[in-house]
Parts: C-alpha cells; sequence; structure tokens
C-alpha cells in the first residue's frame, strides 16, 4: 500500500494574499449595502417632500419659484449677458467746466437708476438698496457703441489722475441707491479732458457690493471738459435773442466773423436773425469768408432761438391781405379774408406772393410796434390795456419837446380818433417820434391809417392843415397825403 501524500505547506505569500481577498470581498459587500441604504433613503425622502409639496398652497409654491429665479447665479453662469445694469436717466451738456458742479442740460441733478434686460424679471432688495461708485472713462470708451461689455474692459478704461493735478473728479462719488434710483448732488471736475487722446470724458457708475453676480456699468455719452477761464465765452446751446452775437456757433469773440459783424451794426442774435429773413444775401456778404458748411452751423444754431409771442401786422396797399411778422421778421402767416393761414401751410406760389408783399413791409417794419401776439397757433390782437398803457407814454414826449410842438396837434388827432369811440379799441395808432437835431418827424402806420378809413368807415384824413401844425413837415414821410 503507498503511502499517503502530506499536504503541502503553504507558503506565507498565498496565506497573505488570500487573507487580503477576503478583506476587499467584505469591503464590496459593505458598499453595495451602504448603497442600498443611501437608495432607500432617496426614495423615503422624495416620497416625504412630494408629499409635503402636494399640500402646499399654490400661491407659495409660486412664491418659491419666485425666489428660486432671483437667486444669485453660480460661477458658471458669470460669462452670460448681465441680467441687471445701471444707467444714467438724464445726460450732461456737450460741454462741462472745471470747479462748477456737474448737472444735466436742464440744470438738474444727474438721476443714475436700475435697468432690468428682462421686465418680467423683478429686482432684488440689495440690488435695490446697493451702494455705487461714479467714475470718470476715457471718452473713447465703447465708441462704437456696443450693448455689454466686461468688467475688466470697464475697469481698464478708468482714468488716472495726472501727476501734480490729483483728482479729475472730487465730491461725495459713493452713493446708495434707494429703491433703485440714486442723484448726484456733489461732484466737480479738477481736471478738463485736453490730456485725452479723444479730447473727452464719460462719466461711468458701478456696483461696490458683492451682489454674487454682475451688474453692467451704466455711462454717459461722451463730453468735453474745459477750464473754468473759458466759461465766459461759452457757447449757448439754445441762444436768446439778447445774446451777444459771438454766442453763435463758429462766431469767436473778437474774431473775424465777430468784428464783421460789429462793423456792419449786428451786436446781437435779434440784430442777426433780423438781416437773415428781411435780406439774406447782405447777411452772407458780411461772412463771406465763412464757407457754406460754417455759414450752415451759424444759421441753424441762431434759428433756435425763441422769438417770443410779439407779432407786427402789416397791411399791404391795394391787397385784401393782412401779413404776420415775428419779432426777427420772419413772415410767420397772413390773413386773407377772416381766415389766418400760417406761412407754411400756403402752397408754393403763394408763398412766394406773399415773399414779394413781405419785402414792402420790410422798408418800414423797424418802426412799427407790436400789435398782435400768438397764441394757440393764431394772431390775438393787443388788448387795449396794453394800447392804453403805450399811449400814456405821450405825455413824456410832449415834456421832452416842450416849445416844438404846436398844442393843437393833439387836439386834432384826438378830435379825429373820437368820431368812433366804440371802434377805437381795436386800433391803436402808432406815432413814432424821431428826433433829429431842431426838426421833429412824426411818422403814423400806413397800415393803421387803411384800417381806421376801412373799418371804421370814417374819412379819416391828414390835411394840410393838422400837416401845418407839425415842425418840419416839409421832411415829412410815412403816409400818403390825402387832400
Amino acid at each position: 500500500m503507498p503511502p499517503k501524500r502530506r499536504p503541502e505547506e503553504e507558503s506565507p505569500q498565498a496565506a497573505a494574499l488570500k487573507k487580503r481577498c477576503r478583506s476587499f470581498d467584505l469591503e464590496i459587500r459593505g458598499c453595495r449595502h451602504l448603497q442600498e441604504l443611501a437608495a432607500g433613503f432617496v426614495r423615503t425622502l422624495e416620497a416625504a417632500l412630494e408629499s409635503t409639496i402636494s399640500r402646499i398652497p399654490e400661491e407659495v409654491t409660486k412664491a418659491l419659484t419666485s425666489f428660486l429665479i432671483r437667486a444669485p447665479r453660480t460661477l458658471s453662469d458669470q460669462n452670460q449677458p448681465p441680467r441687471y445694469k445701471l444707467g444714467f436717466s438724464n445726460g450732461l451738456s456737450n460741454e462741462v467746466f472745471t470747479k462748477k458742479g456737474i448737472c444735466d442740460v436742464n440744470g438738474e441733478s444727474l438721476k443714475i437708476s436700475v435697468h432690468v434686460n428682462n421686465p418680467q424679471e423683478a429686482c432684488s432688495h440689495r440690488l435695490l438698496s446697493a451702494k455705487i461708485r461714479v467714475v470718470v472713462l476715457d471718452g473713447d470708451f465703447n465708441k462704437n457703441d456696443q450693448g455689454c461689455w466686461t468688467s475688466e474692459e470697464f475697469r481698464n478704461h478708468i482714468v488716472r489722475p495726472r501727476d501734480k493735478v490729483g483728482a479729475v473728479l472730487t465730491g461725495e462719488l459713493e452713493l446708495s441707491l434707494k429703491n433703485g434710483e440714486a442723484y448726484i448732488h456733489d461732484a466737480t471736475f479738477v481736471d478738463n479732458s485736453k490730456f485725452m487722446r479723444s479730447g473727452k470724458f464719460r462719466l461711468g457708475v458701478m456696483v461696490i457690493d458683492d451682489l454674487g453676480e454682475r451688474i453692467q456699468e451704466g455711462i454717459t455719452e461722451p463730453f468735453v471738459v474745459k477750464d473754468r477761464r473759458g466759461e465766459g465765452s461759452k457757447k449757448h446751446e439754445i441762444p436768446s435773442l439778447d445774446d451777444d452775437v459771438w454766442r453763435l456757433k463758429k462766431i469767436s469773440k473778437d474774431g473775424v466773423f465777430h468784428d464783421a459783424l460789429k462793423q456792419s451794426g449786428i451786436s446781437n442774435v435779434k440784430e442777426f436773425l433780423r438781416l437773415y429773413y428781411t435780406d439774406e444775401p447782405a447777411l452772407r456778404k458780411i461772412l463771406i469768408k465763412a464757407t457754406d458748411k460754417v455759414w450752415t452751423t451759424i444759421i441753424e444754431h441762431a434759428k433756435k432761438c425763441d422769438p417770443g409771442r410779439e407779432l407786427y401786422s402789416f397791411l399791404p396797399e391795394n391787397h385784401n391781405v393782412v401779413l404776420f411778422f415775428n419779432s426777427i421778421h420772419q413772415i410767420v402767416g397772413v390773413i386773407t379774408g377772416d381766415h389766418y393761414t400760417p406761412f407754411s401751410d400756403l402752397d408754393k406760389s403763394m408763398q412766394d406772393d406773399v415773399g414779394q408783399l413781405s419785402k414792402l413791409a420790410y422798408a418800414d417794419l423797424n418802426h412799427f410796434l407790436p400789435d398782435f401776439e400768438m397764441k394757440n397757433g393764431k394772431p390775438r390782437q393787443i388788448n387795449q390795456c396794453a394800447f392804453q398803457e403805450s399811449r400814456m407814454v405821450e405825455p413824456k414826449f410832449t415834456d421832452q419837446i416842450q416849445g416844438h410842438m404846436d398844442p393843437n396837434f393833439a387836439g386834432l388827432i384826438q378830435g379825429n380818433m373820437d368820431q368812433k369811440s366804440n371802434s377805437l379799441h381795436f386800433f391803436f395808432m402808432h406815432l413814432t417820434m424821431v428826433v433829429d437835431t431842431n426838426k421833429i418827424q412824426w411818422l403814423i402806420d400806413i397800415k393803421t391809417f387803411k384800417l381806421l378809413q376801412r373799418e371804421m368807415s370814417m374819412n379819416l384824413m391828414i390835411s394840410k392843415e393838422l400837416l401845418a401844425v407839425i415842425p418840419g413837415s416839409a421832411n415829412y414821410q410815412g403816409l400818403d397825403l390825402c387832400e
């Protein structure tokens, strides 16, 4: 009988390997068990949440949904277009001066407000009360008018102070929004914009609070900042009639154009426009050195003036029309019969005819007094109180010319005018006294004389007897005499 084989003895390495395998198997089984427990817990939690949510009223669900929509974005959303942005609700004028508080074109404080790109979204309370900072930007920033830019681009265009000058803008530059709005009440430029390549600045505004997402910065249009020493020669955006003529664009104070206009007796904008409307070629000849482009710029700026409400009426002889001119002698309309028509509403041929008739008025228009006013787009005769006030200056005239006028003169005029006192309130006889050394001329408005004859049905005649009491009657002008 063969002897039994003895089992081979295991090596130490094999024993260790088996031990590790058993341990690894236990670990795998334990992980599977944990996964099963976790899955069971999730199923149980989901069931509990669904049961709870199903009992929440619909209004609360909507509120939760809205809150989740407004929740701050994660870092992965930072490259998306901002949902909110700041903006200036009003803008500065094209020119701003140093050491003078900045404001909009109407003199009001600049307003900053929050804008929402999606109107259906509401702003969070933190944004509506966030802190913001006003900065100065290079005028070339966003010169292509892009709707969006990065925060880095914005910061790279913030203007840094020049050496030995200090801050570009001073004042209360850090503000807090209130209900999404803020106003710049105290901000002043210390430096001008000459050193910029564009020669211009922009104002910018940025949020300095950390709101968890980017709020796009707001910017103004580019503008020039000049030293305040140049404010005395500042051009007015909308000139007034009493402004010096050099306030108009392209006319420099004491420059070539200014000197040429002064030599022609034109010192203010009103005189400039009167010559333009009565004799444009003459004005163009005065500014003959101006190019067509410069001429157009000057005229367009001057036309921004408000001529006011006062009107001058003129009745051309042998024509059944009344012409109306404004204070700068621009024809504004006509009355034909009982119907008033603005000049701009006339057809081309009628405008040409009226233009020819207006030339008849220009010879004497400077002697006229305003007798109508524009109201609701139509001329309205100035009330009698105004006429009475005008007539009250007559004693002053007689005081000035005491010893030169026959006392019977006033009585003759008054006697003729009192014949139809009931209709007198509709008219006023314009008498312009012209004193020339030792002689006096009285110019009687032709228009009024004609209207008195026609409307009052009175044969008002300026006779030789009447003229005899007027010193200097041999030099009388302004009226066709009646025998």
